[in-house]
This record gives C-alpha cells, sequence and structure tokens, in this order.
C-alpha cells in the first residue's frame, strides 16, 4: 500500500510551472537531506509525487474526495509509471514533460507484460490520463485512440459478458453459509444477507441504515451510501423474505442513524474485520466464493422471475429461441436499475448473453 503523502521538503533548487514546484533538473548530483546524491530518476519520482500532493486527494471528475484505497492505488501506479519511463529510456525529469511518444512507450509496455490482466492494464491507463489532466496536460492522450496505444486493441476490451456463473445459489445452501458467518460474527452475516437479498455491494450492505433507508409503506429501499460513483437507486422489495428481513433489522437498530456498522467501529477499521471474517469462513478469492457473488445470484434471480427463464450464464442454450426480446430487455433494464449500473450492457456480466 502507499503511504500517506505528507508535504515533502523543497529542495534547494527548484523551477515553477504554473501551481507547481518542481526540483530542478539541476538538483542531479547534489546531496539530499539523507545524505544520498539526486539522481534523474529520483528528481522526477520527486516531482511526480508533487502534482500526486496537490490532487490525489480529488475525484477525476466531480468535485468530491476519493477513498483511501483509491488515493494509495493512484500513489503506487503514479510511482510505478515514473519507474517504467525511466526503465525505457526516458530520462526526463518534470512530468510536465510527458508527450504521445511516452504515453505509447507506457502503454505498449503494459501490454506487453504477461503478469497483468487487461482490465489492469486499463486501470493504468486510466490513471495516467487523470495524472495528466490533474498538470492541464489532458491534450496529450485526448485523441489517442486504442489503436495508437496498443498493438492488440481489441484484447484491452473488458469483457462484460459472464462466461462463468459467479453467484453461491447452485453451488451450495447460500442461507447455510450465511448462518454459519452469522455464528462467528452477526453483523457480517447480516450484511451479506443484505448482499444476498438484496444485491447490494459489500460497503452498501454496511452503510444501509434499516429505520432510514427502508421505506416499508412503498415498499423499497433506497441505497444511497457506499454506492458507485454516488448514484443512489430504489432497490424494490418484492418478496416475503426480503420483507421479513427488512423487519427483523428494524429490531436490532434503536437509531435512525444506526448502520449495519457496529457502533464501535469505524467503516476502515469494520472493512478490515469483515473480510477477516469472510475469509475465516472460505469466502475470498482464493476459493473463489466471493461476497461479490451474491450480487450475481441476486441479479439472476431477479431476471428469472421477471422473464420466467433461468439468466443465459445458467448454459440453457434453447433459451436463446425460447425468450421474447422485449420481455428480456425490460428485464435486463430492471437488473441495471437494481444493481446501481448506469449501462444496461454490465448485467451482461452478471447473467450472460444469449446472442
Amino acid at each position: 500500500m502507499g503511504k500517506p503523502l505528507h508535504k515533502p521538503y523543497t529542495p534547494p533548487l527548484t523551477v515553477t510551472e504554473g501551481e507547481f514546484v518542481f526540483a530542478a533538473p539541476e538538483m542531479r548530483g547534489r546531496f539530499n537531506k539523507h545524505g544520498k546524491p539526486w539522481t534523474v530518476r529520483t528528481i522526477f519520482l520527486y516531482n511526480v509525487e508533487q502534482v500526486l500532493y496537490k490532487h490525489n486527494k480529488k475525484h477525476a471528475k466531480r468535485d468530491k474526495p476519493v477513498s483511501e484505497k483509491t488515493k494509495s492505488t493512484r500513489f503506487i501506479e503514479c510511482r510505478a509509471m515514473a519507474h517504467d519511463l525511466h526503465n525505457l529510456g526516458y530520462r526526463i525529469t518534470l512530468p510536465t514533460q510527458i508527450r504521445q511518444k511516452h504515453v505509447k512507450a507506457l502503454t505498449r509496455f503494459w501490454e506487453s507484460r504477461e503478469d497483468l490482466k487487461p482490465a489492469s492494464v486499463v486501470q493504468k491507463v486510466s490513471i495516467l490520463r487523470t495524472f495528466l489532466g490533474w498538470m492541464g496536460k489532458q491534450g496529450v492522450m485526448e485523441f489517442m485512440s486504442d489503436k495508437d496505444m496498443f498493438e492488440n486493441p481489441e484484447a484491452m476490451k473488458r469483457e462484460y459478458v459472464a462466461r462463468i456463473d459467479k453467484s453461491w445459489d447452485d453451488k451450495f445452501d447460500v442461507n447455510a453459509l450465511i448462518e454459519k458467518v452469522t455464528a462467528d460474527c452477526k453483523h457480517t452475516g447480516r450484511q451479506l444477507k443484505l448482499s444476498h437479498l438484496f444485491g447490494l455491494r459489500t460497503k452498501e450492505s454496511m452503510l444501509f441504515r434499516p429505520r432510514l433507508d427502508y421505506d416499508a409503506e412503498k415498499k423499497y429501499i433506497n441505497v444511497r451510501r457506499g454506492t458507485k460513483g454516488g448514484r443512489t437507486r430504489l432497490v424494490h422489495v418484492e418478496t416475503d423474505e426480503q420483507r421479513e428481513y427488512l423487519e427483523e433489522l428494524l429490531s436490532y437498530t434503536h437509531d435512525d442513524n444506526d448502520s449495519m456498522v457496529p457502533r464501535r467501529f469505524e467503516l476502515a477499521g469494520w472493512l478490515k474485520h469483515y473480510y477477516r471474517i469472510t475469509k475465516r469462513n472460505g469466502i475470498s478469492r482464493e476459493t473463489g466464493i466471493t461476497p461479490h457473488g451474491l450480487r450475481h445470484g441476486y441479479a439472476q434471480r431477479l431476471y428469472e422471475r421477471t422473464t420466467g427463464h433461468p439468466a443465459a450464464v445458467k448454459d440453457v442454450p434453447q433459451l436463446a429461441r425460447d425468450i421474447d426480446k422485449i420481455e428480456e430487455r425490460i428485464a435486463r433494464l430492471l437488473v441495471s436499475e437494481n444493481l446501481g449500473h448506469s449501462r444496461e450492457s454490465i448485467t451482461s456480466a452478471y447473467i450472460g448473453s444469449h446472442d
């Protein structure tokens, strides 16, 4: 994990570019405060961190802060980008010197690495674009197409159609596993059940407030905290099991602002506890059983309730002939809305496609 950025000391020789005070190239060969000589590489790393110090707390597009995880990822990736550029032979000292040739060299290098999946490469490109934007240099990548950046641009496109069923439903007794977790930690178990019954993301299930976010009269829950991109949504309460569980949760809370996180915990500390409990009960990436699989199961059950047919990822090929296209489109829109995705196409990552 990247360390929190503290305001760095100012070296004796600097160059000012806009809002940034960078270490000057002439610092090369001089000794830093630790008694080590400045090199072209360390000058560039210092200057990259100057940009991070100014802007890393900001959202790429919206006027709001970002999470500690996002800040840490950006810090790690921007420093790695600086090292990659120098390892590739580009001995620049100022991040404002980054040009299209540097971007192309980086993206082709990332593409060639066998240890990086396409999604990881795309994330690196996104962070680089954000980094350049902080310096007012968004034009460097503005007109660069995937063909400009990659040898095989098709391979870099993220796969949004599920080929493997990641839901828990057909693999084991979901309720039995949630009960096992609940016996270990009742709060973690309750959050998993919220994800199971309503398709909530992990943070959404943690920050859910039964007394404020559940409207029993109108029969929906208002998902507004912990959402992706700040998009709120209404999830309708359609089954007796859902309604009964929400009523049960009301009995566990006393104040309107009570969330599913125990009062003695801050969210960051609770996240660590939550993943420690789930991992102890066999729910982790290593086992292939993840909390996110509960969202997959919810999406597939909602789709089946709406169309009367199993989701395509269940691998029932004859359904492609039987299902009504309009009915299926309506179901996909409903799944998209309930999961909190802005694009209908993302639903294919949960339920597959008959195409």
